[in-house]
Order: C-alpha cells, then sequence, then structure tokens
C-alpha cells in the first residue's frame, strides 16, 4: 500500500472485500463520506431541505462534482470501507451435511458390491446336476456344493435324500434353496455297471435240448433285473466238449457274455429190458404185462417202454407173442418178445383176491407197524421158511391156488413156497419176482428176487435137506458161491432179471432171531 507523507494511503479502498477474520465478531467500519467543496458549504443554523429531482430530468441523473486540484494534488487520507460482500457466506453445517450423505451412499454402494459378490460366490458354489451310480453311495446335499456355504442355516432343498432309493436307475428334479432364492437342481442315478454271472459246466447228450440260459449260470449280481439268453450255441450233434455263450442283459441294456462250457455225449446204446419172462394167465383175470418188468439205459432215467398186444385175444384159449419196445430219448430202442399162455381157468381156481386176504391176516401177524421193507421180508421169508412143511408134490394147476394151499395146509414144495413168499410180499408192497432155475437136468427150482433198498437181493424160503435155514438178501455173486453135497443148483437167465446188490449184508443178519441190526 502507497501512502503520503502525512501518512495516508493512496491506493482507493478495494470494493466488496471480505472482512478481515479476527477473534469475535468485528463491526464493519462506517462507509467514508464525500468531502463537500469549502465553497460550497455555508453554515447555516437550519439543516437544508434536499429536494429530489423529477425523475426523468436531466438533473435526476448523477454527475459527478468536480474535485478541485488542491484536492487531487493532497488528497485526504479516505478511511478504509468495507462493504457487505456482495455474495452470502458459506452455510457449514450444509457443507458437513452433503458430505455425510455423500460418505454414506458410497458406503451403501460398497456394501451392495460386496453382498453381491457375497452371493455371487456363495451361489457359485451350487452343482446344479449330481450324476451317481446306482446302488453305490448314498446322496446328499453336500454333493451339490463344491465347498460348504458360508452360512449353512440359510441353505435348504425341498428334496429327501434319505427316502431316494438308490438302487432305480432315475432323474429327479428338485430345488436347491440359497440365501431365499431357488434353484432348479437335478440328482441322476444311471446304472453303467454290467452284470456278472459265472457259467455252469454242462453235461448232455447229443441227441437232447440245450438247457435253458438261465440254469446255466450262477452267481447272477446286478442292481437291476437280469435277463439270461443264448447268445451262441455250437452245432453239438456229434458229441464233444464245446462253449457256447450266454448273454446277461440288466434292466438298463448293459451286458455281459458268459462263456458255458458243454460236454456233449453221444448216446448209441440202447435200453435194456429185464423181468419181461413169458406170462400164463387164464381168461378172465387181467393180465399184468408190466408186472416184474424193468427198463434201464445207460444214460436216459426214464426210458419209455411200449407193450404191443395187438395180436392176443383175452378171450381165447391160446399161445401169443407179446413184443416190449424200449427207447431211450437218444432215439436207441431194444424189443424184446414173450409168450403170453391163456387158459380156462382150471377147477378149483383160487382168484387173487381170495388169495391176497389170507395173506393179508398172516403178514398182520408176524409184522409190526413201524418196521421197514428190509425187517417186513425178513419176517416173512422166516414164517414161510418154519410154517410151510417141504412135500415132494402138490397141485400146481395155478400160482394162486398152490400159495393158497401152502397157507392153509402149512404144506408145500419150491413152487407153492416161493408164490406164498411172493402173495406176502405184494400184500406188504415190496416189489419182487420169481425166478426159475435153468438150466436144470433133473429137477427145477423155485425162489424169490426181492427188491429193497433200491437194490435186489435173491431170497429162498424152501426147506433144504440137511440145511436148517434160510436164504435172505443174497447177491447173484453170493447165491452161485453157495455149494451143498457138492453142487450149486441156482443157475437162472442172468441177462432176463435186473442186477442184484454187489454189496453183502449178511453181517447184519440174524437167521436165528430173525433180525437185522440197523447201521
Amino acid at each position: 500500500m502507497n501512502k503520503t507523507s502525512d501518512g495516508r494511503n493512496t491506493n482507493p479502498p478495494q470494493r466488496n472485500a471480505r472482512p478481515s477474520a479476527a477473534k469475535g465478531s468485528v463491526k464493519p467500519a462506517p462507509a467514508a463520506r464525500r468531502p463537500v467543496p469549502q465553497q460550497a458549504r455555508k453554515p447555516s443554523s437550519q439543516p437544508v431541505k434536499r429536494v429530489a429531482p423529477a425523475a426523468g430530468t436531466a438533473a435526476h441523473k448523477q454527475v459527478k462534482r468536480p474535485v478541485n486540484a488542491v484536492q487531487k494534488k493532497n488528497p485526504q487520507p479516505a478511511k478504509k470501507v468495507q462493504k457487505k460482500a456482495d455474495t452470502k457466506p458459506v452455510n457449514n453445517g450444509a457443507v458437513v451435511k452433503f458430505l455425510l450423505i455423500a460418505v454414506a451412499v458410497i458406503l451403501l454402494v460398497l456394501v451392495a458390491v460386496r453382498i453381491i459378490l457375497f452371493y455371487k460366490d456363495e451361489t457359485g458354489l451350487l452343482i446344479r446336476e449330481v450324476t451317481i451310480e446306482a446302488g453305490t453311495v448314498r446322496p446328499n446335499a453336500e454333493m451339490f456344493f463344491t465347498e460348504e456355504p458360508s452360512i449353512p442355516d440359510w441353505v435348504s432343498c425341498n428334496l429327501n435324500f434319505d427316502e431316494v432309493n438308490i438302487d432305480l436307475p432315475q432323474t429327479i428334479n428338485f430345488n436347491m434353496k440359497i440365501y431365499g432364492r431357488n434353484f432348479p437342481c437335478k440328482l441322476i442315478i444311471q446304472d453303467t455297471i454290467a452284470p456278472v454271472g459265472q457259467g455252469i459246466p454242462q453235461k448232455i447228450f447229443a441227441c437232447g435240448p440245450v438247457p435253458d440260459a438261465y440254469e446255466c449260470v450262477t452267481g447272477i449280481s446286478d442292481i437291476t433285473d437280469v435277463a439270461v439268453t443264448w447268445k451262441e450255441v455250437p452245432d453239438m450233434s456229434a458229441g464233444g466238449n464245446f462253449i457256447a455263450t450266454a448273454l446277461l442283459t440288466d434292466g438298463c441294456g448293459n451286458e455281459t457274455p458268459v462263456a458255458v462250457p458243454f460236454e456233449v455225449t453221444k448216446d448209441s446204446t440202447a435200453p435194456e429190458i429185464k423181468g419181461a419172462l413169458d406170462i400164463e394167465a387164464y381168461i378172465g383175470d387181467p393180465v399184468m404185462y408190466r408186472n416184474n418188468v424193468i427198463v434201464t439205459d445207460d444214460y436216459d432215467e426214464n426210458p419209455v417202454l411200449d407193450i404191443d398186444t395187438s395180436n392176443v385175444n383175452l378171450n381165447e384159449p391160446g399161445t401169443y407173442e407179446v413184443t416190449y419196445t424200449a427207447s431211450d430219448f437218444s432215439g436207441n430202442e431194444t424189443k424184446v418178445t414173450v409168450s403170453l399162455k391163456l387158459s380156462n381157468k382150471p377147477e378149483g381156481y383160487i382168484e387173487p383176491e381170495e388169495l391176497y386176504k389170507v395173506a393179508q391176516e398172516i403178514l398182520d401177524e408176524i409184522t409190526e407197524p413201524g418196521m421197514t421193507d428190509e425187517e417186513v421180508a425178513l419176517q416173512i421169508v422166516w414164517w414161510c421158511r418154519y410154517n410151510i412143511r417141504f412135500i415132494l408134490r402138490t397141485n400146481t394147476r395155478s400160482w394162486t391156488e398152490a400159495a393158497y394151499n401152502a397157507f392153509k395146509t402149512r404144506t408145500g414144495n419150491c413152487y407153492s413156497t416161493a408164490y406164498a413168499v411172493k402173495a406176502l410180499l405184494d400184500v406188504a408192497g415190496i416189489d419182487n419176482m420169481i425166478i426159475e432155475r435153468y438150466p436144470y437136468q433133473t429137477a427145477t427150482h423155485f425162489w424169490n428176487y426181492v427188491c429193497l433198498n433200491g437194490q435186489w437181493y435173491h431170497c429162498d424160503a424152501t426147506w433144504r435137506e440137511g440145511y436148517d435155514s434160510y436164504f435172505f438178501m443174497y447177491t447173484t455173486e453170493e447165491l452161485l458161491d453157495f455149494w451143498q453135497g457138492g453142487w450149486n443148483g441156482f443157475q437162472f437167465k442172468k441177462d432176463k432179471y435186473p442186477a442184484s446188490a454187489t454189496q453183502s449184508v449178511q453181517s447184519r443178519i440174524d437167521y436165528k432171531n430173525h433180525t437185522i441190526k440197523n447201521t
């Protein structure tokens, strides 16, 4: 600031300047008055009343008054005049409020962004589709997240995993709720594992049918039902060893081939017919064609027996041919022809029903309930041996009469005794046959062939001179090895009868007390 020699400011005061800041409130300085020329001033005791010029006149306009030279040359120092600023002072409270609002908005935006990022990260943990193998693992909600959500209590789903049938291939749709929002999810249970099984080695005949594939595979395991079919079956008609292929297919289409070994036998041996002997019968009585006839085969357990009686006239006496034909499943056949001799019933003929009635009465006396077939047969042979006295000649016009007379008179020869044993065995329901000595030189002989425990044994209840016992359950080998007085006397047509047992049971038989030792 420039000052004059008398100390006054030469620079005019700045307009619109803000009052200087000072402690406390400072009143603005009063505006400086304009100097009035001295020649214009007139003392007056009365105040001069100024009249304002009329509007629009020249006098109304402001005219700068001339400043004399003295004033210009030596201007009086003007008092510093501080005028009010044209603008209003700043409101500090509004600024602070604005700043707070701005900060709050920024914080809200930051929080919102953080929440959005958090939500995005949390929902990003969700796996919308999970596939498991059927029957392997129990599914749960954790499978649908790459890691555990930050707030597990805010996560739920509308599927009860404990009720899911994991053995059933299926697709299950459900919703997973994460922080209030539902997300559709999918659980896929699939079966991609093929079934397993092992082939069962088979033995069949070349002419026989191939068994069902299901019967040839064992250890079948799969989560679903498995169908078993033949995929490939070779030609096995010539016999030999082969490999057939069974195919296991589960409910989802998974397949597994299984090898099944086959041992194929070509059957070329025909069945055997045993017990087809010549028959004697009387007109009016039933002819027992199948009685004592046994058919066996090396492979076929149930060969077929056909009896051709087309040449037989049951109303006319005579001798007729009867043909037995046995065939196995391979088509092999055996034929045996026997003679049927039909005669009129002789005078005094005993009907079989009458004979069996007497036999039943005797059987009831010598046996007890609960006895085995062995024990019953032993009592029959023992009773006939010691209750039918041997005589050389008897009436043998029919076997029924011979057995009936043996029961009634308690006498008889080998024919009567053998048929008496047969009648008792028939009533007891035990299979039996009559064997006749062949060949013979001086006399014939008859004895019984009895089936016990599935095996055939020789029994002879006829009295023998010099031998105070009887034969019970002899094998053929044991019977042919019996010698008395230098001879055997038990020759017979072995090829006409079933083969006997080969294991001896004589050590179990107490002939004196007619009992059997049980083993």
